[in-house]
């Protein structure tokens, strides 16, 4: 039987103890009072759970000895619900910061961060935001293109907080063209599911064109070719079909 979680009770799991020592300082600038949970990978992490234990909050790094990819992270954020999962990782790379966003992470923390920035972040999470770094996805976009770099526009949080330059979005399931041409006979393109994964995450379209670059008309022709292509008529039927082609 699960016990109940009194105060804060967060989660690190890294297998660096210099790492779990400094993520130490920062979230007892962010939770107080707090009781904080060390495990140095994800073995460790599963007895912790195993044993019944709940947690506040959690931040874990992606590239573990014992990560077993992305199905795992998915797994271990299941478990650990209702608490927000932050990942804190060296990794910048395009592909780990989508793999969060499939997992249902609500946060990636580069640990290039500075402490003041890392602090509100968290701040931002904890009373419901997300946070992803806009810039991680915007560099490749960028160079698809061959254009100028869009500029990113604050995105606040659910708690109403603001993150600067970072968007929730971006989940692209290697599945998920393949689900959509079964579902509605066309596959939705990289940018379609970029803007979907922002409209489920209850965003207007404006703020979707400001995130992405793109002015109101373009979101706006974006929404009517995915409705076709969905055969939905709302916003709330597409979210819902794109649901359930991700398979959530």
């Amino acid at each position: 039987m699960s016990e109940p979680v009194s105060a804060y009770r967060v989660l690190i799991v890294d297998d660096h103890s210099v790492v779990r020592a400094g993520l130490r300082h920062l979230l007892a600038e962010v939770f107080d009072p707090v009781e904080i949970v060390e495990a140095n990978g994800l073995a460790a992490l599963e007895a912790l759970l195993d044993e019944g234990m709940r947690f506040s909050f959690a931040v874990v790094d992606l590239y573990l000895p014992d990560f077993l990819g992305q199905d795992r992270l998915d797994r271990i954020r299941r478990r650990l619900e209702p608490a927000p999962v932050v990942a804190f990782t060296m990794s910048e790379s395009k592909s780990d910061l989508r793999a969060a966003l499939a997992a249902g992470l609500r946060g990636y923390i580069p640990k290039s961060t500075h402490d003041e920035v890392i602090i509100g972040i968290l701040r931002m999470i904890q009373v419901g935001g997300t946070y992803f770094p806009y810039e991680l996805l915007a560099r490749d976009a960028e160079a698809e293109r061959g254009s100028a770099p869009a500029v990113a526009a604050p995105v606040a949080g659910d708690g109403g907080q603001i993150g600067t330059g970072q968007i929730g979005t971006g989940q692209i399931g290697t599945g998920l063209a393949e689900a959509g041409e079964g579902e509605s006979g066309a596959a939705l393109t990289e940018r379609q599911m970029e803007i979907m994964d922002l409209l489920a995450r209850g965003h207007s379209n404006q703020q979707i064109g400001d995130l992405l670059g793109l002015n109101l008309n373009t979101v706006k022709g974006h929404l009517s070719r995915i409705f076709r292509q969905l055969g939905v008529e709302s916003r709330t039927q597409a979210i819902l079909k794109y649901q359930r082609m991700r398979g959530g």
